[in-house]
């Protein structure tokens, strides 16, 4: 994939838009992961942005886009804190997509407030580390109880009630893990054990023998996209145990399209929660699918973070084209962007009014084979998931 910044260049070109037509001009960072095993985040963000770039042009609100992009190089707080101040003090940047991952979040959000810096969370997805932390943020991704709690319901309904929870060990794990056992004790299910998995280089084989003693109906899963999710579906599938009609379930990182063909079969089957996927059926989506292939290639396959940053760059566009002209007030951006509703390529969603939340739709998904390719299947939707 071409540098963003030439990207951005062409586009321009392409839609024949120069900085002698804008009135002011406005710098927007983009802090992700663009190195190690998350560098997908910032190539999938990059190419989003072109996308939405070629088909709405090169300038919002009568002013010309200029971007600024640093690698945080994974889940790094000390690397993000750093980046943020040199993005905000140096490179003076008014706006911020990302950064990615909750410790990254939580170490740029005192600088981002204090600068009055509107950000928009991609990658991260503890509860309260939005506009709790500053009220100049705003999420397009998800947060934990929106895919932790649905799937609570659905096992029970479908009978799976001896529940083995595992979940990585840290932060966003212990959230979930939290918000899913609430949801399972509710709807009178049974949890029959519970680990929490290092994300240091875990050896998978202990805890499976652990869960095969427990004998539940399903297991649920919490872990990152990439690595431990690829390695823990594989390990389950290896046992054994689903072959034996264990239930497999967890959120939609263990599926993430991006990374869903390294899994390979032992994805088939598996039952997850999301807020995307490339299957989804809408002529928006459709559409969104088809011309992101045609300018970016067919791989990597679109994941969560191509759609969490189109959002963030459309939310940019609507609360630039409305101030346009003039001096950027971040105020105004912010709450302009609260509150705002609009049809995303994941279907309708709403940045909540109060602390910037996404308000979205769930979908119960099965991984499957279609015309030999895995997909996710969307086979229930959850509406306006609380996001806490």
């Amino acid at each position: 994939m071409r540098p963003l910044s030439s990207a951005i260049a062409a586009v321009a070109t392409m839609m024949s838009i120069s900085a002698a037509n804008a009135q002011d001009s406005i710098k927007i960072g983009l802090l992700q992961s663009y190195s190690g095993i998350s560098s997908l985040n910032g190539e999938q963000t990059d190419a989003a942005i072109k996308l939405f770039m070629k088909q709405n042009g090169a300038a919002a609100g009568g002013r010309k886009l200029e971007f600024v992009r640093r690698d945080t190089t994974g889940p790094n707080p000390e690397v993000a804190k750093r980046l943020v101040q040199e993005i905000v003090t140096r490179e003076r940047a008014q706006i911020l997509i990302g950064p990615d991952f909750t410790p990254n979040t939580l170490a740029a959000a005192p600088i981002l407030m204090e600068a009055k810096v509107p950000s928009f969370v991609t990658g991260a997805a503890t509860t309260g580390i939005v506009g709790e932390k500053s009220s100049y943020s705003s999420r397009t991704f998800f947060a934990i109880p929106q895919l932790c709690k649905p799937l609570a319901e659905y096992a029970v309904k479908n009978g799976w009630k001896r529940v083995f929870v595992a979940v990585a060990d840290f932060a966003p794990g212990h959230d979930c893990e939290k918000y899913f056992t609430e949801a399972l004790a509710a709807a009178k299910g049974e949890l029959v054990g519970q680990l929490r998995i290092p994300v240091s280089n875990p050896e998978f084989s202990g805890y499976i023998q652990r869960v095969r003693d427990a004998k539940p109906d399903a297991l649920f899963i919490f872990m990152p996209i990439g690595e431990l999710s690829i390695g823990v579906l594989r390990a389950v599938n290896d046992s054994g145990l689903k072959a034996a009609g264990l239930h497999v379930m967890g959120t939609g990182d263990l599926t993430d399209e991006t990374y869903l063909d390294a899994v390979g079969d032992a994805a088939i089957g598996v039952i997850t929660t999301g807020v995307y996927s490339t299957t989804h059926d809408s002529d928006l989506n459709r559409k969104f699918v088809k011309d992101y292939v045609e300018l970016n290639g067919a791989s990597p396959r679109i994941g969560w973070g191509a759609v969490s940053a189109y959002d963030a760059i459309h939310l940019v566009y609507d609360g630039l084209n409305a101030q346009p002209g003039g001096k950027f007030d971040p105020d105004k951006f912010a709450a302009f962007v609260h509150g705002r509703s609009f049809e995303s390529p994941r279907g309708p969603v709403t940045i909540d009014k109060g602390n910037g939340d996404m308000i979205q739709n769930v979908y119960i998904r099965r991984t499957d084979k279609v015309g030999g390719v895995l997909q996710n299947i969307e086979i229930e939707t959850f509406k306006d998931a609380p996001f806490k």
